[in-house]
C-alpha cells in the first residue's frame, strides 16, 4: 500500500528516493552518477564527458590513473574509451528499482567546468632573496660529491641515450610523414624502431614516447604485412621496460593488438600475443586487457594446433596472467569453448620429439584451469566442461607426476571446484578423486597435502567453512581469488620469459626481437 504523504510537502521524495547510490555508480572526477559510464585502458570508470574533458585540458585528477597530460593533442591519437555496459546497465536498474529518473548526461562545458575546479591554482612566484655581498655560496659537503661522482657514468650514458633516441625519433617519424611515404617507407621506420628498441634499456625508455606510440597504432593495422610485422615486434622490445607496460596501454595500443591477433599476418600474430604477454605482466593491465577484448583472440590462438610452439606459449602464458584478474576470470569462464581448450592442450599427445613442448603448454593450461577454479562462474564451467574427470586422468596417467608442478596446479583445480559445491561431490566420486588425492593427503606436508585432505572432506560433506577462510592455508583470507595466486607457497612459479632466443628471427616471438 503506497505511503501517504502530507498535503503541504507534495514534492517530498520518499525516503527511499535519498538513498546513497553505490560508490561505484558514481563518477569518481564529478562524484555524481554516471549516464554514460567508460572504461579508460588503465581499467577505471568515468563519466564519458568528464573524462573527456580531462583529456582536453591535459589535467589528470588524483581519481585517474592514466596520465592524460601526456596524450598527444593530435586527432589522430584519440583517448581510448570504452563503454562500461554492464555498469550502465546496474544503474539504470537500481534507478528502475527506487523510481528515480535515469541521470543525464553531463554536457561537455558542464564537465569542463567540473574539470577546471579540480585544477590547482598557480603557485604564486617566490619573493626575491637577496643575498649579502659578503656571503659566499656554500660549497657542496664532500660527501654529496663522492654521490655525485658514483653515478656520474650512468648519468652520461643516460644522457647519451635520450641524445640518440630524440634523434632516431625524428628519422622515424621524419620517415613517416614524408611526402609520398608509402609501405616502403613505413616498413623502413617500423624495422629502424624495432631495430634500436632492441639495443638497451635506456634506448626503450626513451623511445617510448607518445609520439611515436601513436604513429605506431595506426601501423599494426596495416594492410603490408612487413609493417605490420616489424610495428608489432618493435612494441613487444618496447614493452620489456616494466615503466613502459602502462604507458604503453595507456596509448591505445591494445585495440590494434587485439585486431591483429584475431585477423593480422600470421608472424605478426606471433608477436601481438608476446606484446600482450608482456603488458599482461603489469597487474595495473590487466584488467584493461580484459575489457578490450583480448581473450577470444588469444585462447583461439592457444588452441591452434597448427600455430607456432612458441606463438602458442605466449598467448597461454598471456591468458594465465590476464586471469589473475578477478574481473577477467569471470570473462574467460564465460568465452565458449574455453574448458573444452584448456582441457585439450593438457590432455594432449604428441610424439617423443615434441614431449618437451607439449608439456609446457599442459602446466600453462593446468594453471590457468587453476586461476578458473577460484571463481564461482569458473567453478560451474569447469564442471560443466568435465574438468574433474579430466584432472583425475592427468594425476593417475602421469601427465602430472607425482610432486611435480602440474600435479599441484591439478590439485589446486579440484581444490577450487570443491569449495561450497555439493555437485562436486557426486562428480569426484565418479571420477576417482578420492585415489587420486588420498596418496597426496598421506604424503609430506606442504598446501598441496592441506588442499587434497580439505578437498577430501569436503567430498565426505565434512568440510568446515572456518577452515577455508584460514590465512595458514593460502596466505590471507580465500576471496574466491587465483588459487594459484593467492599465496600458495609450494606452487611453483610460471615458467619464465625466455631472456635470449635468436634475436630477431623471423616467425619467432623472442624477448628481443
Amino acid at each position: 500500500m503506497a505511503t501517504a504523504w502530507p498535503r503541504w510537502r507534495p514534492s517530498s521524495p520518499p525516503t527511499s528516493f535519498t538513498a546513497d547510490p553505490p560508490a561505484e555508480f558514481l563518477c569518481p572526477i564529478s562524484g555524481t552518477l554516471m549516464a554514460d559510464p567508460v572504461v579508460v585502458p588503465p581499467g577505471q570508470t568515468f563519466e564519458r564527458a568528464c573524462i573527456q574533458a580531462c583529456a582536453a585540458l591535459a589535467f589528470s585528477p588524483p581519481a585517474v590513473a592514466a596520465d592524460l597530460s601526456a596524450l598527444p593533442p593530435s586527432a589522430s591519437s584519440p583517448l581510448v574509451l570504452v563503454p562500461n555496459v554492464a555498469l550502465r546497465t546496474a544503474i539504470l536498474n537500481w534507478c528502475d528499482r527506487l523510481s528515480l529518473p535515469y541521470p543525464a548526461p553531463l554536457s561537455p562545458d558542464t564537465a569542463r567546468d567540473v574539470v577546471r575546479r579540480l585544477m590547482p591554482s598557480p603557485p604564486p612566484p617566490p619573493p626575491p632573496q637577496q643575498q649579502p655581498r659578503s656571503q659566499a655560496p656554500t660549497p657542496p659537503p664532500a660527501s654529496s660529491v663522492r654521490t655525485r661522482s658514483q653515478y656520474s657514468d650512468d648519468f652520461v650514458q643516460q644522457q647519451e641515450a635520450r641524445q640518440a633516441g630524440g634523434s632516431t625519433e625524428e628519422r622515424i617519424m621524419a620517415m613517416l610523414t614524408a611526402d609520398g611515404a608509402g609501405p616502403v617507407e613505413q616498413e623502413a621506420a617500423m624495422a629502424l624502431l624495432r631495430k634500436t628498441a632492441r639495443e638497451n634499456k635506456e634506448m626503450r625508455r626513451v623511445l617510448c614516447t607518445p609520439r611515436l606510440l601513436a604513429a605506431l597504432r595506426p601501423m599494426l593495422l596495416s594492410g603490408d604485412a612487413g609493417v605490420q610485422v616489424n610495428a608489432a615486434a618493435a612494441l613487444v622490445n618496447l614493452s620489456l621496460e616494466a615503466e613502459n607496460k602502462v604507458r604503453i596501454v595507456r596509448s591505445g595500443a591494445v585495440s590494434p593488438l587485439v585486431e591483429v591477433l584475431r585477423s593480422g599476418h600470421p608472424e605478426a600474430r606471433d608477436h601481438a600475443a608476446g606484446a600482450i604477454y608482456s603488458l599482461a605482466v603489469e597487474d595495473e593491465n590487466r584488467a584493461a586487457i580484459g575489457v578490450l577484448g583480448a581473450i577470444p583472440p588469444l585462447l583461439e590462438l592457444f588452441a591452434c594446433a597448427g600455430a607456432e610452439y612458441l606463438a602458442r606459449r605466449e598467448a597461454g602464458m598471456a591468458l594465465y596472467h590476464v586471469s589473475l584478474s578477478g574481473m577477467n576470470r569471470s570473462k574467460i569462464a564465460r568465452t565458449p569453448g574455453v574448458v573444452r581448450t584448456l582441457l585439450a592442450a593438457a590432455e594432449a599427445r604428441v610424439d617423443r620429439a615434441n614431449e618437451t613442448d607439449a608439456a609446457a603448454l599442459r602446466r600453462i593450461a593446468v594453471m590457468i584451469l587453476a586461476n578458473l577454479a577460484g571463481c564461482p562462474d569458473g567453478r560451474t564451467a569447469l564442471m560443466d566442461g568435465g574438468a574433474v574427470a579430466a584432472v583425475v586422468r592427468l594425476m593417475s596417467n602421469g601427465s602430472a607426476a607425482p610432486g611435480s608442478a602440474e600435479e599441484e596446479y591439478c590439485i589446486s583445480s579440484l581444490y577450487g571446484m570443491s569449495r561450497g559445491s555439493l555437485r562436486f561431490r557426486g562428480l569426484a566420486r565418479a571420477a576417482g578423486v578420492e585415489a587420486a588425492l588420498t596418496p597426496v593427503a598421506e604424503g609430506a606436508g606442504g598446501v598441496g597435502r592441506d588442499m587434497a585432505r580439505r578437498t577430501l572432506r569436503a567430498m565426505r560433506g565434512e568440510d568446515d567453512e572456518a577452515a577455508v577462510t584460514a590465512t595458514g592455508l593460502l596466505g590471507r583470507q580465500w576471496d574466491d581469488g587465483s588459487v594459484v595466486s593467492e599465496g600458495l607457497v609450494s606452487i611453483r612459479r610460471p615458467p619464465p620469459r625466455r631472456s635470449s632466443y635468436a634475436a630477431g628471427a623471423s616467425g619467432s616471438n623472442t624477448t628481443q626481437f
